[in-house]
C-alpha cells in the first residue's frame, strides 16, 4: 500500500512539473522618473529544459493582437523605440526568473504587461495574469537622521533613500550646505532582501554662526529629484542651545532692552531726587 501511494505521489509531482505556470502580480505601482521591477517566475514542461529560449514582455492586454514588445531577450530591435535601453531582465530565464525592470519610468509606460516564452523548434506560451502598471507623480523623499551638533566639533549627518528596483539609472544622493562649511561626503549601498538602501554621510565642522542655516539632502534620478532639509540647531561647547533669539524674536529682545534701560533711568532719577532733598534739608 505504501509503495502504491509513493508511486501515485511521484506521478502527481511529475504531472505538476509538466505544467505551464506563471507567477506575476496583478498590479504594480511606481513613480514617474524612477525605475520599477515587475516580479515574474515561470515554469514549463520538463522536456523543454535543455532547449534554447527567448523571453518577451508585451505591453498590451490578453485579447489584443500583435501586442507591442517592451523587452526581447534575443533581439532588441523588436522592441518599441520608447523602450530601447530602458528594459532588461533582473534574473536568468534558465532559472525560471522572468522579472522585468523598466528604467526612467514615463507616464506612457502605464498599462498592462504580460510575459511570453518561445522555445527554439518548439511552442510558445503566454503567462497570465496580466500585470497592470500604474505610474504616479514622484513624491519619495530621502530621510535625514539628525545628530547632536556642537560648534567646532566634527559631526556626521546621514541621509538615506530606499528602493526595491535595481535599475541601470540608480538614484544619486547629493548635499547642499552653507558655502563656508568645510565638509566631506561618503556614499554606500546596502541590500536587505529586495530593498536597496542608498546612504550618504556628510562630515563637517560647523561653528556658532551656522545656527539656523539649512542642510539639504537631494535624491536625483535622470529626470526627477526631491530633497529633505534640516535646520542646524547649534550648541556651544557647554551644551547650551542658542534658542533665545529664535524663541523670543528680535522685537522681544529690543523690548526687554528698552525695559532695562527705562528701569535703570528711573533708578538714577530717584537717586538724584533723594540726594537733592537731603541737601535742601
Amino acid at each position: 500500500m505504501i509503495g502504491k501511494s509513493y508511486f501515485l505521489l511521484s506521478l502527481l509531482q511529475v504531472g505538476l512539473s509538466q505544467e505551464w505556470k506563471g507567477n506575476t502580480p496583478r498590479e504594480v505601482t511606481t513613480q514617474e522618473g524612477s525605475c520599477v521591477q515587475i516580479p515574474c517566475h515561470y515554469s514549463y514542461p520538463a522536456h523543454f529544459e535543455n532547449k534554447r529560449r527567448v523571453g518577451i514582455w508585451l505591453n498590451k492586454g490578453k485579447y489584443k493582437l500583435r501586442a507591442p514588445i517592451a523587452f526581447h531577450s534575443k533581439d532588441h530591435s523588436h522592441e518599441l523605440p520608447r523602450f530601447h535601453h530602458r528594459t532588461r531582465l533582473s534574473g536568468d530565464l534558465k532559472n525560471g526568473d522572468c522579472s522585468l525592470i523598466i528604467n526612467n519610468i514615463r507616464r506612457e509606460d502605464a498599462g498592462p504587461y504580460f510575459f511570453r516564452i518561445e522555445f527554439d523548434n518548439g511552442p510558445s506560451h503566454n503567462y497570465y495574469p496580466v500585470t497592470q502598471l500604474h505610474v504616479s507623480d514622484f513624491t519619495d523623499k530621502p530621510t535625514i537622521f539628525p545628530a547632536e551638533i556642537i560648534a567646532g566639533k566634527r559631526v556626521d549627518v546621514s541621509c538615506t533613500f530606499n528602493t526595491t528596483c535595481n535599475g541601470t539609472a540608480a538614484p544619486v544622493l547629493t548635499w547642499d550646505t552653507p558655502t563656508d562649511v568645510p565638509g566631506s561626503v561618503s556614499n554606500t549601498v546596502t541590500q536587505h532582501g529586495v530593498t536597496l538602501t542608498y546612504t550618504s554621510v556628510l562630515t563637517l565642522i560647523p561653528s556658532l554662526k551656522h545656527h539656523g542655516h539649512t542642510l539639504s539632502c537631494r535624491v536625483r534620478y535622470p529626470s526627477v529629484s526631491s530633497e529633505r532639509s534640516l535646520v542646524l540647531t547649534m550648541q556651544d561647547s557647554g551644551g547650551e542651545i542658542l534658542h533665545v533669539i529664535q524663541i523670543l524674536g528680535i522685537r522681544a529682545v529690543i523690548f526687554l532692552v528698552a525695559v532695562v534701560i527705562t528701569i535703570a533711568g528711573v533708578c538714577v532719577w530717584e537717586g538724584q531726587t533723594v540726594k537733592g532733598s537731603r541737601q535742601t534739608v
